[in-house]
């Protein structure tokens, strides 16, 4: 089984990127972080890279490919989607009509930011172990 893979964390407020960081960091000290500031600049570091992600979180809101047009994007392209990189939104605000058309985008998670930094530890906790102990295609070897 693959288990080594990176988590790709997009968001464009580098408050956000300075805050998620330092916690991420503590939740999985052995997994690569990979920070970027666009969904644009994220799409083309997977389409470039043969590496398997853990996990994709994003923002919805951003400025240069915003998180649901990424989300598209990723299910347009045939090696990605065969990846199956898990992939939630941590944003906010929240509003319904976005939630439904996340998860039509076959979303596997959608979470607002939580407003302290010992919330903010709770939920992505919680986040990375579920994505730990859940099996899903891109755990595996490509000859298991």
């Amino acid at each position: 089984m693959i288990d080594n893979g990176p988590i790709i964390f997009i968001d464009d407020d580098p408050d956000d990127q300075a805050l998620f960081k330092p916690l991420l960091e503590q939740i999985t000290p052995q997994r690569e972080i990979i920070f970027f500031e666009s969904g644009q600049k994220a799409l083309d570091f997977l389409k470039s890279s043969d590496e398997r992600a853990f996990l994709i979180i994003s923002e919805v809101y951003m400025q240069e490919l915003n998180g649901l047009e990424l989300r598209r994007e990723i299910e347009k392209d045939p090696v990605l989607r065969r990846r199956a990189i898990p992939f939630i939104f941590l944003t906010h605000p929240i509003h319904k009509s976005m939630v439904e058309e996340a998860y039509e985008l076959t979303i596997q998670g959608f979470f607002e930011k939580k407003s302290n930094l010992s919330a903010m530890q709770t939920q992505l906790q919680a986040i990375v172990d579920y994505w730990v102990n859940c099996l899903h295609p891109n755990r595996f070897k490509d000859d298991e």
